[in-house]
């Protein structure tokens, strides 16, 4: 016998399923149980997007879980995850219009042309030293291409989820990820060993 959606434990739902419950019943609990599975994850997407500023990155994590909170009941039923980053998404477009971030979101608003100088590094390297050019190549990215790596690469995003919430065509996107990995392998290429 099958038992009905709400009489199951909640860490035996499914995240979509959560969200019906906060959505339907204003569930607290249900709410509480996707905070605990995915705060930390969101903050390390908020973590990467501003550069490694903690006190910033728990204060958008914060406001995120209280606008899916006031949005609940816009929730359709499918999808949390990328609902959830849609949300965020959006906190970080308005993060970036923000008087004191107005030249960063110029950058963020049009895609840079501008090629990303690399570390001339002589020696080969092991992959933690892969890890840190990486993060430092990543940080020299405008804002929209890190977005774009870490809903692709990080978030494991599709490429029609990611073209959803950015709101950007697919071919689009898929041109803009070709360059932005094609750049970073020009960049990391002394790496090739690992």
């Amino acid at each position: 016998m099958r038992m009905p959606l709400f009489s199951k434990p909640l860490a035996s739902l499914t995240d979509d399923e959560l969200m019906q419950k906060v959505s339907i019943k204003d569930d607290d609990r249900a709410f509480g149980e996707l905070y605990r599975r995915h705060a930390r994850r969101l903050m390390g997407f908020f973590f990467r997007q501003m550069n490694g500023d903690e006190a910033l990155s728990a204060d958008l994590t914060q406001d995120a879980f209280m606008r899916v909170w006031t949005a609940r009941q816009k929730f359709t039923g499918r999808n949390f995850h990328t609902w959830m980053l849609t949300i965020s998404y959006n906190l970080l477009k308005n993060h970036y219009r923000q008087d004191e971030h107005r030249k960063e979101y110029e950058s963020f608003a049009r895609q840079s042309e501008e090629e990303i100088e690399g570390n001339d590094v002589v020696s080969r390297m092991d992959s933690d030293d892969f890890d840190r050019a990486l993060i430092q190549e990543l940080e020299m990215l405008s804002p929209e291409s890190r977005l774009l790596f870490s809903f692709r690469f990080e978030e494991e995003l599709t490429v029609p989820e990611i073209a959803i919430l950015m709101s950007l065509p697919e071919g689009t996107v898929k041109s803009r990820l070709y360059k932005l990995t094609q750049t970073l392998k020009q960049k990391l290429n002394r790496y090739d060993h690992i």
